[in-house]
């Protein structure tokens, strides 16, 4: 009689951990599954060397900023690095990836975070505008 009570006893927990475990499995499945990311039309590419390009360009597509190397950029590094994060941080979705190298930056355009560009100075110059004053 003893070891019937110990079998039940044991059969009782196993039964227990399986469900635990089944439901703490799909409460983790439920949390790790990602939003699905929306479609990019992977057709054309929009390449713009200015803030009002890169405006012209529709929301959502894949987008090209170059940067054009200026003799100040061989000098200091850091400035066309500066402007090439500036870049990403003004026209790129940051919910895809964003691909980049000193010269340009690839990725998918959002104008949610720039409005129509203050008394037309573009964004992807202006570093380059602030060392030319520098430099006087």
């Amino acid at each position: 009689m003893k070891y019937i009570g110990y079998l039940t006893t044991f059969v009782a927990a196993v039964a227990a951990a399986v469900v635990l475990s089944v439901f703490s499995m799909g409460v983790m499945a439920e949390q790790q599954e990602e939003p699905a990311k929306k479609s990019v039309d992977q057709g054309s590419v929009c390449v713009a060397v200015s803030d009002e390009q890169a405006l012209g360009c529709p929301e959502g597509g894949i987008f090209l900023a170059r940067l054009v190397v200026n003799e100040s950029d061989l000098q200091n590094p850091l400035l066309l690095e500066n402007r090439v994060l500036n870049t990403m941080a003004l026209f790129c979705d940051t919910n895809f990836e964003i691909q980049h190298t000193r010269t340009g930056v690839l990725c998918v355009l959002t104008h949610e975070r720039v409005g129509a560009p203050a008394e037309a100075v573009n964004a992807i110059e202006a570093v380059e505008e602030e060392a030319v004053e520098e430099d006087s």
